[in-house]
Order: C-alpha cells, then sequence, then structure tokens
C-alpha cells in the first residue's frame, strides 16, 4: 500500500522548508500539553472499568438501591448505561471534531474542548456532592467526547514541526498517551476515598485539563496557519475543498487502509473481550488467574515499551507504507493463527498476546502517520482520519454480539 501514486505530482515535504516558521517553543510547548491533555483528561472515557467501582462508591444511581445497598442490580445496569452511551459519544466524535479542525481550525476546536472538560469534570462534581444519577450521566456523555477530540488535536499539532520527518514521534506519542491514559482510574480506585474525596479529583482533573485547553486556545494553530503549511508543501486546497476530499476518499488506497484497519481493530477487540473467556476454557483456575492479571498488567504497560520500536520502524520505513501495512498483516495473522489454534497451549497464548501488545500501539500510530504523508494535506486531515475512527468505533461494536463462547 504506497502512500503516493506513481502518476501524482504532489511534491514530497522539504524537512528544510520552516512553514508559518513556528517558533519550535511554540510547538514543543502546543505538543507536550496535547500528550498531556490526552494522557490525563481521557482516562474517565478508556479507563471506565476502573473508574466503575469507584462510582458505585460515591453513590452513583444509589437512589436504585434498597436502603443501605450497594451494587444492586439496577444501579450496575444504569451504570453501564452510561458507559454505552458514552462509548458512542465518543466514537461518534471523531467525525464532527474532524470537520471542525479543517473547516475551524485547531485553536476553536481546543476552546471547545476546554468546555467539555470544563462542565464534564463540573458535573461529575456536582453529582458527587448531591448524589443525583442524571448528573453522573450528563458528566459521562460530556466527557466522552473529549478522548476524540484530544487525539485529533493531538495527531494535527505534528505538523507544527519545522522537519516533517519527525511528525511519526509525535504520532507515536499520542498512541502512547491514548493506551496509557486508563492508569490514571486505578489510581483514583487507590486514592478514594482513603487520602481524598472523590469530588476533590475531579475538581483537580477539570482545573488542570481546563489549564490546558486554554493554553492551547492560545498556542495551536489557526486555519490560516494550516493552510499555509500546505501552501509551503504544494499541497494547498482548491475552494472545490470538498470535491477533492471525496476524491480521496473514494480513491483505493484509502479504501484499502479504511477496511484493514476496520477489520484489524475489530479482530483486536474480540480478542480483548473474549480473552478471560478463553484462557479459563482450558487452563486451570491458578494459570487463568494469572494470564488474566498478567494482560491486564500489560494492556497498560506494554506501549510505554513497544513505543520506540515504533517510532524506529515508522521513521525507517516513513516513505514506504506497503511495508508498514505489510508487516502489520502480518502481526495480525500470526496473532489470529496462535489464537485460534493455539488456543489450548498456554505458550501459545501469551506469544499472541506478546503480538497483540505490540501490534496495539504501532496500528494506531501507523493510521495517523499515513494521512500525514502525501498526497494528504493537513487541510483535509481531520475528516480523513475522522471517518476512519468512526468506521472503526462501528466495526468494534460487532464483537458485542458473540461473546458466548462454546
Amino acid at each position: 500500500m504506497a502512500t503516493q501514486d506513481k502518476n501524482s505530482s504532489s511534491p514530497s515535504p522539504s524537512p528544510s522548508l520552516k512553514p508559518n516558521s513556528f517558533p519550535q517553543l511554540r510547538a514543543g510547548l502546543t505538543i507536550g500539553m496535547n500528550l498531556l491533555l490526552l494522557l490525563i483528561g481521557s482516562g474517565t472515557m478508556y479507563g471506565y472499568n476502573a473508574l466503575r467501582p469507584v462510582l458505585v462508591q460515591d453513590g452513583a444511581y444509589a437512589e436504585l438501591c434498597p436502603v443501605g445497598k450497594y451494587a444492586c442490580k439496577d444501579q450496575k445496569l444504569s451504570l453501564n448505561l452510561a458507559e454505552t452511551l458514552s462509548f458512542v459519544i465518543s466514537d461518534i466524535a471523531y467525525l464532527p471534531c474532524g470537520l471542525f479542525m479543517d473547516m475551524l481550525g485547531m485553536r476553536v476546536v481546543s476552546w471547545f474542548l476546554f468546555v467539555l472538560y470544563a462542565v464534564g469534570f463540573g458535573l461529575m462534581t456536582a453529582a458527587s456532592e448531591l448524589k443525583i444519577g442524571v448528573l453522573y450521566l450528563s458528566s459521562l456523555l460530556f466527557l466522552g467526547g473529549v478522548p476524540s477530540s484530544a487525539y485529533m488535536l493531538g495527531l494535527g499539532s505534528a505538523k507544527m514541526l519545522w522537519d516533517h520527518r519527525y511528525t511519526h514521534w509525535v504520532s507515536a506519542g499520542v498512541s502512547l498517551c491514548y493506551e496509557v491514559s486508563p492508569m490514571f482510574m486505578y489510581l483514583i480506585q487507590l486514592a478514594v476515598p482513603r487520602y481524598v474525596s472523590f469530588s476533590a479529583i475531579m475538581i483537580a482533573f477539570g482545573v488542570v485539563t481546563s489549564f490546558f485547553c486554554i493554553c492551547m486556545g492560545f498556542t495551536h494553530m489557526t486555519l490560516e496557519e494550516a493552510r499555509n503549511i500546505d501552501k509551503t508543501h504544494g499541497q494547498m486546497q482548491s475552494k472545490e475543498d470538498s470535491k477533492e476530499v471525496w476524491a480521496h476518499l473514494t480513491h483505493p488506497r484509502y479504501i484499502l487502509q479504511a477496511i484493514f484497519l476496520v477489520v484489524v481493530n475489530t479482530k483486536n477487540q474480540f480478542y480483548v473481550a473474549t480473552f478471560a473467556d478463553q484462557i479459563e476454557y482450558f487452563s486451570t483456575k491458578e494459570e487463568a488467574r494469572l494470564s488474566n492479571k498478567l494482560f491486564d498488567i500489560g494492556f497498560f504497560l506494554s506501549p510505554i515499551f513497544a513505543t520506540p520500536f515504533v517510532i524506529v520502524f515508522l521513521g525507517r520505513f516513513r516513505n514506504r507504507y506497503d511495508k508498514v501495512f505489510m508487516l502489520l498483516w502480518i502481526m495480525t495473522m500470526c496473532h489470529g493463527l496462535l489464537n485460534t489454534f493455539g488456543k489450548e497451549s498456554l505458550s501459545c497464548q501469551l506469544l499472541a498476546m506478546v503480538v497483540f501488545f505490540v501490534l496495539k500501539p504501532l496500528k494506531w500510530a501507523a493510521a495517523a502517520e499515513f494521512l500525514h504523508q502525501p498526497p494528504y494535506s493537513l487541510s483535509m486531515y481531520g475528516r480523513l482520519f475522522g471517518i476512519v475512527s468512526v468506521l472503526c468505533g462501528v466495526g468494534q461494536l460487532k464483537p458485542h454480539n458473540h461473546l458466548n463462547l462454546t
């Protein structure tokens, strides 16, 4: 899967050019704040499994339980509904966020993200103090749109670098923060209520994330600056912007990478959702306990160790995305074969786990970096990546219909 057609006249970006002459201090601060924002502020969504028991302990939907009882059936169902709705919003939000990023600029999206964080954590604080179920739900719905927006802004910020040969560092960093952000919810689980109240934690998260959003509202790229980057590299969009985007959307190159990512992501989600059941099916109780614990720890820590490989690999083959996607395909096939035909072998399952832990961050970083290369421009990046993300979100809902193992 090559990044550029043989007949394409779009020039490759020249690292010697300085689009907009961005001060690299400004670029570094913006990228750094964006990564911290994604790391700190996305855990309420991606780390919901760790947050749920904290919400139960805090009294979320406690009014649905008999007096003096917690974790009753109706309470769990309400929290599961809140989780489902917030994840739906998170998956859908990629496309409108990408559209706003392309049409209004990243500074506007930063201010929009500030509203989501401030209102979301504000409602969660009020819910904790007042113990009103609908406020818990409302806060999670607002926070559901947060990870998508922060993720898209982080990927777009890569083009602030003078030397575009190093955008893969930012793509890998965004993927890393995305993967490890749930760890903050596990830390909250340890701290609440032993050392601090849940409402105080939510206030702190709201203040920190809002501060970063406000700062990025002044330092991130404006719409004009983003278009100047495209102009510098000979990728300026014409007035028929929608037609050019449609031409890319219907090109086999884009369609193939979208189908590939949807299939790989769907397989990965099914693997995560059924891992515990698969291990328990053939192993002893003690082996299953240790394997599940290893999987839980590796799920969040493995990106830290896999990211250096991702950076080196994408840097080495930044102009050969046929090789990048070939490696992703080989890893996917190896993982599938080990997981399927080695189902009754603990060693095969552990090896499949290792392959999965490398495949996971590489997949998203490669998808992000693929659209940073010619013939794609920054002015259409949000829409092109947003559509792929929404398709992946729809695809990952399918495994939930097949969770009953025989």
